[in-house]
């Protein structure tokens, strides 16, 4: 592994998101509280995407060939969830249509540059769509995904679609990999791409045309993100940007932590009760608009070595936002600053404009 990679997995380590072995050739992740709060946002964001979709919720069967790359479309559970598709969702059943589930197993990537400690989450949405489009779909769903995990990164152009040709598949069937590229370290795969074609026979598997309503075989084009390794990749890309500071460059979004608050007091020796109280109704208002912030709420500094500190603190967290309440100015006018983790510039609004400011910036992202 490169210096460079090494370097930011001791930073994120660091901080408090992942706990890394280093007895191995290859590193053994584990995801602490900050990691899990983002993984947590992402698995958020998969739910959310495609939102016509089936949720069939999670499952913890133990067929190995339920994750099978081609062979998924033999497995009972695959059956069972075409029967509850039919039965509990007619409306949904024709083609084509969307399920998702959610699954915890083995990891199925055997070349990474890390490997996840504990089992993972696969995150797998099912595409039913019509044979004679099927590699027209397969070809849609390969740009979407790209595009969805470019958006989430500091650097979009590390992600690729991989095709994997020496993979052995059954006729008619193809398959993809999107992965994050970590220069000469290597590869993290962050989602499988796969058009599986039903066996001829499958009668039990036919769906009505959406169109025309004629009975039609379907292709299945299945996407599968395993969770933990995945954020660790996004982790990784918001932490390798070559800039000097060290900040963790997360998407605003997905970020666990989306603003921090941070009180300046006018002197070192004497604590202002009025500082600390305006801090706290700070956090109410902006926990009571659904806004994440740390579970510490908020942190007073005596000065200015220890708001810098903290602001570093801040931005190893990867929070995109700190407001910085001064003792003299904001309990005179109401004024505070806002920082930005990303320019390191700081703008002036009013208590009075909160929430909803902040709401703003990240609903118009």
């Amino acid at each position: 592994m490169s210096t460079r990679l090494s370097r930011c997995l001791k930073h994120l380590e660091a901080a408090g998101f992942f706990r890394c072995s280093h007895d191995a050739l290859t590193p053994h992740i584990e995801l602490l509280t900050h990691g899990s709060a983002y993984a947590q946002q992402l698995q958020q964001h998969w739910l959310r995407m495609r939102p016509l979709a089936v949720n069939l919720g999670s499952n913890s069967s133990t067929d190995a060939l339920c994750l099978s790359r081609f062979g998924f479309v033999h497995s009972q559970l695959f059956r069972q969830h075409f029967r509850q598709l039919l039965e509990l969702h007619p409306s949904k059943a024709k083609c084509p249509t969307l399920l998702k589930q959610q699954r915890a197993g083995e990891t199925q990537q055997s070349q990474s540059i890390f490997q996840p400690a504990q089992s993972v989450t696969h995150l797998i949405t099912d595409f039913f769509v019509e044979p004679h489009r099927g590699l027209e779909h397969f070809y849609n769903v390969q740009r979407e995904s790209k595009i969805w995990w470019m958006r989430y990164s500091s650097n979009p152009s590390r992600y690729a679609i991989v095709a994997q040709a020496k993979l052995e598949k059954p006729a008619g069937c193809q398959a993809i990999d999107i992965r994050a590229s970590f220069g000469a370290a290597g590869d993290v795969t962050v989602e499988q791409l796969s058009l599986v074609q039903l066996p001829a026979e499958s009668e039990d598997f036919q769906l009505p045309d959406a169109r025309t309503g004629a009975p039609l075989l379907p292709a299945v084009i299945r996407s599968v993100i395993e969770l933990e390794p995945a954020s660790c990749a996004l982790l990784l890309d918001g932490c390798d940007h070559g800039r000097e500071a060290r900040s963790l460059l997360l998407n605003r979004v997905l970020a666990p932590y989306q603003c921090a608050i941070a009180g300046i007091q006018k002197t070192e020796q004497i604590r202002s009760v009025d500082l600390q109280d305006l801090c706290a109704h700070v956090t109410d208002v902006l926990l009571r608009a659904k806004l994440r912030l740390q579970q510490e709420g908020y942190a007073l500094a005596a000065n200015a070595k220890q708001l810098t500190q903290q602001l570093e603190t801040y931005d190893r967290l990867g929070v995109p936002y700190a407001l910085l309440l001064d003792e003299q100015q904001t309990l005179s006018n109401g004024l505070l600053q806002l920082r930005s983790r990303d320019t390191q510039l700081a703008e002036t609004v009013h208590i009075s404009d909160l929430p909803d400011y902040l709401l703003n910036i990240f609903r118009d992202y």
